[in-house]
């Protein structure tokens, strides 16, 4: 009985892996940007954006206000020179209007300022999408790297262990020496102390894209690569592509849009050298009760009162504040365009070099494909020369280690092609994870 329960829980535990969903990384992307949590912050910063612009095109509007008192009054008051004790109710209405007519086109260049702001905060939004996108796909490559290598460099011990056994075996009959033995057994620990290295590098990539995905640290997940078919590089002219995809990029654009705002900040601060006019208008009563006419209705309308009128405000010393705020605001436009420079100039640096990166890369797996067939040949050939006792350990090891690093090589030189052809691919537009 205890026997059928082990076999029916190991049957529970393979079916429940095979059924387990394998994420691709669309799947981790698109995880990603609707859970992480700078994504959300993100997200919040436009909203608050769109408000300010809808506030401040609300600000055109006149602005209308209603307001009502009411008291009751009781002690000792003056009353035609007697002193007497009196107690009365008194309540009052107004109702007021007012409106800017003039302040030097101050309110329209906010509702300018805010929309660019908004649309900053839009495109920035976007920006970091992208660049979670591809903080994602490193960190999904990094962790289907080691696990491939782990696969590598448990291969390489297990054949460690049978080169153990033959050499034993060798040993046994006198064709190795003990000291071989001992070389042999020494290569296997190197061989399960590369296997631990990998595996640690392996748990500190999957903690990396857990935090990125903003999953439980112990959740777990399996991943699916794709099959992706490396083909030759073609020839790319890098700076028209910077050109078309610079007219779009949400960096650039944010940028863009951040020193458009720091301009129309600029014309804000500079309206306050400018009079402004404003006009406003009332009406109010009141009731107040007074010898020989305590009647409520009839003090409503005898005590109404109205009032309409322009003001005019001139500017005339204000500590030097005003010409504070315009050299401020000037700086800040500066300082914006030197940014949108900058990010310019970063954006075609990096462009370059990943353009220049996945040419080295498709040269690197070319030339690591044709020295791993060469390797696994020259290991062979040694293996059997070994076996013979034609050739001592060392160089026995020397070349099984040989066709290790290069399967490595191999492996790192073809996801990096991968990487940089996705990168070259959003550079045309291409927003593979929204497909």
């Amino acid at each position: 009985m205890t026997r059928q329960i082990a076999v029916f829980l190991f049957l529970l535990t393979i079916l429940s892996a095979s059924g387990q969903k394998k994420w691709t990384l669309e799947d981790c992307i698109r995880y990603a940007v609707q859970n992480n949590l700078n994504i959300k912050q993100t997200r919040i910063d436009v909203e608050e954006a769109e408000q300010n612009y809808r506030q401040a095109k609300w600000n055109m509007l006149p602005s209308l206000g209603a307001s009502s008192s009411a008291g009751y009054s009781f002690g000792r008051t003056v009353v035609e020179g007697d002193l007497v004790s009196e107690s009365y109710f008194y309540n009052d209405y107004n109702l007021s209007a007012s409106m800017d007519l003039f302040n030097a086109f101050s309110l329209q260049n906010q509702i300018s300022y805010n929309k660019f702001r908004k649309e900053a905060a839009s495109n920035s939004n976007i920006d970091a999408i992208d660049n979670l996108a591809f903080k994602i796909m490193n960190s999904y490559y990094d962790v289907i790297y080691f696990e491939e290598l782990l696969k590598i460099s448990r291969k390489q011990k297990e054949l460690s262990e049978i080169i153990e056994n033959k050499t034993m075996v060798l040993v046994k009959t006198g064709l190795k020496a003990t000291a071989d033995l001992l070389e042999v057994k020494a290569d296997l620990e190197k061989d399960e102390l590369v296997c631990v290295q990998t595996e640690n590098k392996l748990k500190s990539a999957w903690i990396e894209l857990r935090k990125d995905l903003n999953l439980n640290p112990d959740s777990t997940i399996a991943l699916f690569k794709d099959a992706y078919t490396i083909i030759e590089n073609e020839n790319i002219d890098i700076k028209s592509l910077y050109v078309s995809h610079s007219s779009w990029s949400p960096q650039i654009k944010s940028y863009e849009n951040a020193r458009e705002a720091s301009r129309k900040n600029l014309s804000i601060q500079r309206a306050a050298y400018y009079p402004s006019l404003r006009t406003g208008a009332s009406y109010g009563t009141y009731f107040y009760p007074v010898p020989g006419n305590r009647d409520f209705s009839y003090q409503l309308k005898a005590n109404q009162n109205q009032y309409v009128g322009i003001s005019l405000s001139v500017p005339v010393f204000r500590k030097e504040a005003n010409n504070t705020q315009v050299k401020l605001a000037k700086l800040n436009y500066e300082s914006a365009k030197i940014k949108l420079d900058q990010a310019k100039q970063d954006l075609l640096y990096e462009m370059m070099t990943n353009y220049n990166d996945l040419k080295a890369s498709m040269s690197e797996y070319t030339q690591a494909r044709k020295q791993y067939e060469a390797d696994t040949l020259a290991f062979s050939a040694a293996e059997k020369k070994y076996d013979q006792g034609m050739i001592n350990v060392v160089d026995f090891y020397t070349a099984k280690n040989r066709m290790a690093s290069t399967e490595g090589q191999v492996l790192r030189s073809e996801l990096t092609v991968e990487i940089k052809k996705r990168i070259i691919e959003f550079y045309r537009g291409n927003r593979f994870w929204e497909k």
